[in-house]
């Protein structure tokens, strides 16, 4: 599957959002002008990057079993590297204690890592689907739908990000579907729409939140009265994913670093919680939106200047040789 010069610039944006997320919600998420930056990426910037896993998934036809497998196996030895790596990164912050590592290990995956569990279910979920209801799309994404809206209801919560798979589902089936051609284009494209849906839903949703906030992350438990913010929730971040995804163009800078968002996505939050938080916590440096916006361009070139390092590349994939990974032939 050839490259398309345009995703890997949106992915780039994406990941780029969600280092500027986890800064805010670090360093301070109760700032109004930052806590209205955070609800709005929020709403799309997640759900925008799973549709993306979806459009990139190849059809259960096109591969074998094997191959599947394989490509599960590449996101499950990272996926168990990091969660280690948080492990004992957690334990050391709350002494090395059998209680401590216990805590980390019944919340596996551990923090930002669930998107990684979540993907490797969501390939299976699809490769396995029935064929009877694969080639229905309008039924199968509907059945998606409305478990997305009742899974809050269980208290499946965080482990194995069982629930946070439930609840994204969706738009891994969006994604795939409208890049397999079985979904209305029309609907798809109607830029229109989609503004109209976020101009109406979104103040709707500011005015809800803090009280919609554990609706939109798809790990918390809520209750049936909480029902009609989740649907609107849904709604709009449907309707901002796909208006963002269709006014998204090629950059080659945010293409370069959508490449290695993987890459990103695994190594940003060290920085954050090892490096600028520690710094701005000591020095009282300001929390306010251009700082924000100033701590994440230094994040982003962190981590730009480790992925040069072969060595860390070679962490994410232990069973790839380091020479492979620097580009160099074995002697």
């Amino acid at each position: 599957m050839a490259r398309d010069p345009r995703i890997d610039s949106l992915k780039g944006f994406l990941i780029i959002l969600v280092i500027l997320g986890h800064v805010i919600t670090s360093l301070d998420n109760t700032n109004v002008v930052n806590h209205a930056v955070m609800g709005l990426i929020y709403i799309f910037h997640m759900p925008l990057f799973i549709l993306l896993s979806g459009y990139l998934t190849k059809p259960p036809e096109s591969q074998k079993s094997k191959d599947m497998w394989c490509g599960v196996l590449k996101i499950f030895v990272p996926l168990i590297i990091f969660h280690l790596i948080y492990c004992i990164h957690n334990a050391y912050k709350l002494g090395f204690s059998i209680d401590s590592y216990l805590t980390v290990l019944k919340n596996f995956p551990s923090g930002i890592l669930w998107y990684l569990m979540s993907l490797i279910f969501w390939r299976i979920m699809l490769y396995y689907s029935p064929k009877a209801l694969l080639k229905r799309p309008t039924v199968y994404i509907a059945i998606a739908l409305i478990v997305s809206i009742l899974c809050g209801l269980t208290h499946l919560g965080r482990p194995f990000s069982i629930q946070r798979t439930l609840n994204f589902y969706v738009f891994f089936l969006l994604g795939y579907y409208y890049r397999q051609n079985a979904l209305n284009k029309q609907w798809w494209s109607n830029n229109i729409l989609h503004v109209a849906v976020a101009v109406i839903l979104l103040p709707l949703i500011f005015y809800l939140y803090p009280r919609c906030g554990n609706v939109m992350n798809g790990l918390d438990h809520y209750d049936w009265k909480d029902l009609p913010e989740k649907i609107l929730i849904l709604a709009c971040s449907i309707a901002m994913s796909l208006l963002v995804f269709n006014l998204m163009r090629d950059f080659k800078p945010l293409r370069a670093i959508g490449k290695e968002s993987l890459f990103y996505y695994l190594y940003h939050f060290l920085f954050i919680t090892e490096v600028v938080y520690p710094i701005v916590s000591t020095y009282d440096w300001p929390r306010t939106l251009p700082f924000i916006l100033l701590y994440t361009a230094a994040i982003t070139a962190m981590v730009f200047a480790i992925s040069k390092i072969p060595v860390f590349k070679w962490i994410m994939d232990p069973l790839t040789p380091l020479t492979k990974a620097s580009g160099k032939k074995p002697t």
